[in-house]
C-alpha cells in the first residue's frame, strides 16, 4: 500500500504495529510526530512570504507562522529590520522608521513608526497538519517514512514498550537527516567546479 494520503498512512501505522485497538488514539500519534516533524525539519515548500502595513508598533504573525527568516520595510529605499531577543529589545519613546524587532505573540517592534510602512515577511510556515479533508501534505508526498516512523515511535512509547519505541525513533532520526540533506540541496544547487584552461604544469 502507498503511503500517499491521510487514510493509508493510518492503515499501515496499524498494519506494522500488529494492532488492532488503537484507532481511538492514531490520530495522536501522528499529531505528535507532526509537532516533531515540525521542530526539526524546514521544508523549501514552508518559506512563506506574506505583506502587511504597519501603522503601530504591533503586527499580527501570519498563519501558521514557525519562524521568521527576513523582514523588510519597503519603499525607497527599502531596509531589513534586524531582530532582537524580547529580552536585549529597548523600547524607544520617539516615534520613527522601525530598525529592530521581536516575536512573542505577535510581532513586536522597537518604536511607534512615523507613518504607515509596507513589511515584507520571508517565513517558515508550520506544516499542513493530516485531516479527514486535508488528506496529504508535502512531508507524506517526498518523505513519507518519516510519518510512519515517527507515528509508530509514538504508537510503542504509548504501549510503555521503550525498546521499540528506541528502535522507530533511530530510524525516524536517520530519515530526517537523509530529508534535511535533501531539503539544503535543493535549497543552493549544485555545487561549483572549476575548469582549467590551457596545459597543467
Amino acid at each position: 500500500m502507498a503511503l500517499d494520503n491521510y487514510a493509508n498512512l493510518k492503515q499501515s501505522i496499524e498494519r506494522f504495529s500488529h494492532r488492532t485497538d488503537i484507532s481511538d488514539v492514531i490520530d495522536d500519534f501522528i499529531d505528535l510526530c507532526e509537532t516533531r516533524i515540525n521542530a526539526k525539519l524546514q521544508l523549501r515548500s514552508n518559506e512563506q512570504r506574506a505583506t502587511a502595513s504597519l501603522s503601530t508598533r504591533f503586527l499580527a504573525l501570519p498563519d501558521l507562522f514557525l519562524e521568521m527568516r527576513r523582514l523588510t520595510i519597503t519603499g525607497s529605499p527599502s531596509y531589513d529590520v534586524k531582530y532582537r531577543t524580547p529580552e536585549s529589545m529597548q523600547i524607544q519613546t520617539t516615534s520613527g522608521r522601525p530598525r529592530y524587532f521581536t516575536v512573542t505573540s505577535q510581532i513586536e517592534f522597537d518604536r511607534v513608526p512615523d507613518s504607515s510602512y509596507t513589511v515584507e515577511m520571508s517565513y517558515y510556515a508550520k506544516l499542513a497538519t493530516l485531516t479527514t479533508s486535508n488528506t496529504t501534505n508535502d512531508v507524506l508526498t517526498n518523505y513519507p517514512d518519516l510519518y510512519l516512523y515517527g507515528s509508530l515511535a509514538e504508537l510503542h512509547r504509548w504501549a510503555r514498550d521503550e525498546e521499540t519505541a528506541n528502535y522507530y525513533d533511530g530510524l525516524f532520526e536517520n530519515k530526517l537527516i537523509d530529508a534535511q540533506k535533501q531539503e539544503k540541496r535543493g535549497r543552493y544547487g549544485p555545487a561549483p567546479f572549476m575548469m582549467n584552461e590551457g596545459t597543467t604544469p
